[in-house]
């Protein structure tokens, strides 16, 4: 590998197929994952990621899994907004990192990868799409660089340090020694994560296999069991995170759940953290609510940016009132009802909430 300036990282976002197909393992179909794959040199090493459409940016974080799980969204959301995710170094399509500090696995060093990708990418008025981990890493970056970062979508994940015994013995668990060798060898929790309950609802085999061929190396599948154990006790987010209620109580937030996986209660907790803050959840939806029902989530996504995300004033400015107009909006026991806005003028609620408007 030729020098890496850590100064001025490299993006190698030109070449078009012939990028492409340098990026590209033989596993993955473009007609499975039809995204042009790019790479750029960071601090921490190579990452391959996807950079799609125009418009206002739209940043897709994880952290553990890789950028598949958002796929759907993004052929979605392209047509209206530049659509941008990566793989960190080690994860997904991303290669090895040459030189892994003994930190590696941590959220800290996740959010140093992505804050270094932002400047890489010089991304600015950026509105995070974060699930899972990537809540805490996407929001550490943005308490750093408030100035660069717009709006939150928050699927499924938290936005604060790992600190209730609930949440830090699943991942104390789930980053055992035993989860950790079990998973290792059998690729356990990739397998269920690609099954209905997880990002396979709507699969075809082809595209569950694809989903899983990052998961061939029983490396990566022992880095996803170490960082859900690195988050256990990375202390170097605490500082960023108890920033979040000071920078950003009065940005548009969105949150997107599963119906049938916040067994901790993020999404209430989320909404006692930001005033302008709007909750959807998916009915019968799991842990992955953007691969459940992708066409819900990318609507909501476009129909929410629109009426809050574009409408909002300045800073600096007052901001309008942070209710929706209760024809767009209600909340029933903290949840608010699917709504979809055809163009017509009138949003209609899924009924397979059970809770009409």
């Amino acid at each position: 590998m030729s020098h890496i300036d850590h100064n001025h990282p490299t993006v190698h976002d030109g070449g078009g197929d012939n990028s492409d197909r340098m990026l590209r393992p033989s596993w993955l179909d473009r007609a499975e994952y039809p995204f042009t794959l790019r790479s750029t040199d960071l601090p921490a090493g190579p990452v391959t990621y996807v950079d799609e459409g125009n418009g206002p940016t739209l940043l897709f974080v994880h952290a553990g899994m890789w950028s598949f799980i958002f796929r759907d969204v993004i052929a979605d959301l392209r047509r209206d907004f530049r659509c941008i995710t990566l793989d960190f170094p080690g994860y997904g399509l991303s290669p090895d990192p040459p030189d892994e500090p003994a930190g590696a696995r941590r959220l800290t060093w996740h959010s140093d990868v992505l804050a270094s990708f932002v400047d890489a990418l010089d991304l600015d008025d950026i509105t995070v799409v974060a699930h899972d981990l990537g809540g805490s890493v996407a929001m550490a970056v943005a308490a750093r660089h408030p100035e660069r970062h717009r709006a939150f979508v928050l699927a499924n994940t938290f936005v604060w340090p790992a600190d209730t015994t609930a949440l830090r013995t699943m991942l104390r668990i789930v980053g055992s020694v035993p989860m950790t060798a079990i998973g290792t060898s059998t690729n356990l929790v990739p397998k269920l994560t690609s099954g209905r309950g997880g990002v396979g609802r709507h699969l075809p085999e082809t595209d569950r296999s694809a989903f899983l061929g990052p998961f061939r190396d029983p490396g990566r599948r022992r880095r996803f069991h170490q960082t859900m154990h690195a988050a256990l006790a990375d202390h170097g987010l605490r500082d960023d995170l108890g920033r979040v209620v000071e920078l950003f109580a009065d940005r548009p937030v969105l949150s997107i759940f599963g119906e049938k996986n916040d067994p901790f209660g993020f999404q209430d907790r989320i909404d006692s953290i930001f005033d302008d803050h709007e909750a959807v959840v998916v009915a019968g939806g799991n842990h992955f609510p953007m691969c459940d029902d992708p066409e819900l989530f990318a609507d909501t996504v476009r129909r929410w940016y629109r009426a809050r995300v574009e409408a909002a004033v300045p800073s600096g400015h007052e901001h309008p009132p942070a209710t929706l107009p209760d024809s767009r909006r209600r909340h029933l026991g903290g949840i608010t009802d699917r709504v979809v806005d055809d163009g017509d003028g009138d949003p209609r609620v899924d009924e397979r909430c059970g809770n009409r408007l």
